[in-house]
């Protein structure tokens, strides 16, 4: 557990841990300059408490019996997902959400929930990000030529509309400069690229990208 601990504590992306009871036992730096909370603030709170998410629907994710977490602690596969919180300063902030379990102990067996996370209104392609694209671009390349299969092209199941998003999220553009440029709401934009991570069987933009600019789906 410690070696996870010090793993995130430095990680770009916000990262927070909660024991089995929803307990924050864990909050890194990048969580704090998302988020505005300090780990001292955060500590022994609930997390659901602290950060009443929702959906876009406006449907309360964050709560005592939470779902998410449940299906993470029966070694369920969790999809990332969208989720809107409060901060610190009074407002709130869309944020795309992962979370795994990790074993605290092999004596107990009890299992810590680690929530990795990034903004997703402010979020840009910079060169750690670029950095990472290459990586994600070199396993596809290594899982096509490992098993001599071409991954099936889904040029033709985009409409228009997310090609456009794709080729905007390639350059670079987070949520919010996308529905400035294409004068559509936020929350459009968002339910767009989750039908693009769909249709292209993905679960992040940055794979989303990378697949696109792999198989020509966008001109980059």
């Amino acid at each position: 557990m410690k070696r996870l601990l010090e793993a995130l504590r430095y990680a770009a992306d916000g990262a927070f841990v909660v024991d089995d009871k929803l307990r924050i036992v864990f909050w890194n730096k990048s969580a704090e300059s998302i988020l505005g909370y300090n780990s001292d603030e955060v500590a022994g709170q609930f997390c659901y408490q602290l950060l009443h998410g929702y959906d876009e629907t406006r449907r309360l994710i964050c709560k005592e019996r939470c779902q998410v977490v449940n299906l993470a602690l029966q070694s369920e596969p969790i999809p990332n997902y969208d989720i809107r919180v409060a901060t610190k300063q009074g407002g709130n902030c869309w944020l795309n959400m992962s979370i795994f379990t990790y074993r605290m102990s092999d004596a107990n067996g009890k299992k810590a929930i680690v929530h990795l996370f990034h903004d997703l209104d402010h979020k840009e392609v910079d060169d750690k990000v670029l950095g990472q694209l290459v990586k994600v671009i070199n396993r596809y390349h290594d899982i096509r030529h490992n098993n001599g299969a071409k991954l099936e092209s889904h040029q033709n199941t985009l409409t228009s509309r997310e090609r456009e998003i794709l080729a905007l999220l390639a350059d670079g553009h987070g949520t919010r400069n996308i529905a400035q440029l294409l004068s559509i709401s936020k929350s459009t934009v968002r339910n767009h690229i989750q039908n693009i991570l769909q249709k292209l069987q993905v679960h992040t933009r940055l794979e989303a990208v990378t697949y696109a600019i792999k198989y020509d789906l966008i001109s980059y």
